[in-house]
């Protein structure tokens, strides 16, 4: 896998090129820094202001794209606008308006009785937080010794074996979710997103850090940009790789430039 800035001159003109470049951006360890806490993961105001820039040229449209619930998103980004994806896609905000798929009463009481069973399992594990997005829970043990982690990802297994058509796990960076087992995913969402602009045949570029980030780049494949973000040893379906969110916002600046020019 090639970094991205290594390859630059291929990547290069394709954007200036586009007719309309699609930016389509995950947010934690790609737009900001992974933190302890995810209610610390704020925007960095130039990265903001970036966003604002490509915003507002008519030949860019930004879409951000998380695991985050929608209003925890946009409270992080403020960026107005734009396309809000949270949840990987469970809720969507576009002009055209907001679209939330909502669990049914029966699998809210499976998500609550999912959780109050993780919390007892888990009670005795220390820097267990427990983030509740509507849809989707998410078990972080960032800050939770190495050595407990087995337990925790059994913990998750075990509490969700009643439910195998209905719920499913999946592992990011020091996290585990519980998704309802609904058929979307951040790849699903991306073509979702990008068959409203079929007369215009844009360059999509996305950008992820994480494993949810996989579904995307294989949506994207060839007719597009796809950039992991972190190291570029990593097992990725991803053509490049940037370091990090600062390396990120490099890349946008970039891109900013060029469609100035």
């Amino acid at each position: 896998m090639k970094h991205l800035y290594e390859a630059w001159d291929e990547v290069e003109p394709r954007i200036r090129n586009a007719r309309l470049l699609f930016l389509l951006l995950d947010y934690d360890g790609t737009l900001c820094p992974i933190v302890p806490r995810p209610d610390l993961a704020v925007c960095p105001p130039q990265v903001k202001v970036l966003l604002e820039k490509l915003r507002d040229s008519p030949k860019v449209r930004v879409a951000i794209i998380s695991g985050r619930a929608l209003e925890d998103l946009k409270d992080k980004v403020r960026v107005q606008g734009i396309i809000y994806v949270g949840n990987h896609g469970l809720e969507v905000e576009n002009p055209a308006g907001t679209h939330r798929k909502k669990l049914s009463t029966e699998r809210q009481d499976e998500l609550k009785k999912i959780r109050d069973s993780l919390e007892t399992n888990l009670k005795l594990i220390p820097g267990i937080l427990f983030e509740d997005k509507g849809p989707i829970l998410t078990v972080h043990y960032r800050n939770t010794p190495r050595e407990f982690t087995p337990r925790v990802q059994k913990a998750v297994e075990e509490v969700l074996q009643p439910f195998p058509d209905r719920w499913q796990s999946s592992p990011g960076k020091k996290i585990v979710e519980i998704r309802p087992k609904v058929g979307i995913d951040k790849g699903k969402t991306v073509k979702e997103i990008l068959i409203h602009f079929p007369s215009v045949n844009p360059l999509p570029v996305y950008l992820g850090d994480d494993r949810s980030d996989e579904d995307a780049f294989r949506v994207i494949g060839s007719q597009g940009i796809s950039v992991w973000v972190g190291p570029g040893a990593a097992s990725s379906s991803a053509q490049y790789f940037l370091r990090d969110p600062e390396e990120v916002r490099g890349f946008l600046q970039r891109c900013q430039e060029i469609l100035e020019n």
